[in-house]
């Protein structure tokens, strides 16, 4: 018995000592380097497309991005040649709206930004998009996963025939997009990773991702909705770098940095960037009532 009341006391007294140790500490991280921040997502319907540029702030800023305007912004038709311009409409978010065929599947476009004397470029492919078979809901008790018991949604649709296929999908609940970092699926042909050799190919989307929508069950009443984007390559690399970053914690955590952009500046390479521009083809279920 006093050998165990003697280490209960020493796991006490260590405990303490560990606490009392704790000191905190000031870093000079040195003034940061205010770099240029281009969002371009882009796809081929008639709804309004935006382009926001905004400026970095420093890690432990806690601020809001400040929007920054520029002397001009656009998408070129490398087919031929249009320049559709992009009108500024505030705090850093430029507009336009397509017509009907404006962008097309299978053409390759390409980012100009002109902002003084620099020129910022960027090219990317619009993919197909993928068909969506359905889109269910289910009372399920116990819940899936391991969740709790309530209505769950379900997506049915499956991979495009052909093998180099990759996908982003967006959750909108009551018509507002779900953006947390565990909202960000994306997929690889019909999973979450491909080999390239095409297996599962043409096949329904694995169940962990048809299935991975409800993160709390949904309440009668409330809506969801899904979009499929048909991504390039470089766009899925560049999600899961972004999924990596914002999951980057714990034990085994790294230092957090900047993700690569595809977006350069034409008339100095050197000049770093931040953001993405791409292509997509998009698909959206109808919006769901759950009952």
């Amino acid at each position: 018995m006093k050998r165990y009341i003697y280490t209960a006391f020493t796991f006490i007294t260590a405990a303490f000592a560990l606490s009392s140790c704790e000191d905190p500490i000031d870093l000079d991280l040195g003034v940061p380097v205010e770099q240029l921040v281009i969002d371009a997502v882009i796809n081929q319907t008639t709804d309004t497309q935006y382009i926001r540029i905004t400026k970095s702030i420093s890690f432990l800023d806690n601020g809001n991005y400040t929007g920054v305007q520029v002397d001009t912004v656009g998408i070129v038709d490398t087919s031929n040649n249009a320049f559709h311009v992009f009108n500024y409409k505030g705090d850093g978010w430029y507009y336009f709206v397509p017509l009907p065929n404006t962008f097309e599947i299978g053409k390759t476009y390409q980012l100009l930004i002109r902002d003084g004397a620099n020129t910022y470029f960027s090219e990317s492919k619009l993919n197909a998009p993928t068909v969506i078979d359905s889109f269910t809901n289910s009372y399920e008790d116990p819940g899936k996963f391991g969740g709790p018991k309530g209505n769950y949604v379900t997506l049915w649709a499956k991979d495009k025939p052909g093998v180099g296929d990759f996908y982003w999908f967006k959750l909108y609940r009551n018509d507002s997009l779900q953006m947390k970092a565990s909202d960000i699926t994306i997929a690889a042909e019909n999973t979450f990773t491909s080999d390239g050799e095409g297996d599962g190919d043409g096949d329904l989307f694995i169940v962990p991702i048809r299935e991975s929508f409800t993160k709390r069950p949904y309440k009668s009443g409330e809506t969801a909705r899904i979009e499929i984007l048909s991504i390039t390559p470089e766009m899925f690399i560049y999600l899961n770098l972004v999924t990596t970053q914002l999951n980057n914690q714990g034990l085994f955590a790294v230092p957090p940095s900047n993700i690569p952009s595809n977006i350069i500046c034409f008339n100095n390479p050197n000049k770093k960037l931040l953001g993405f521009f791409g292509m997509v083809g998009i698909v959206s279920t109808d919006k769901k009532l759950i009952q």
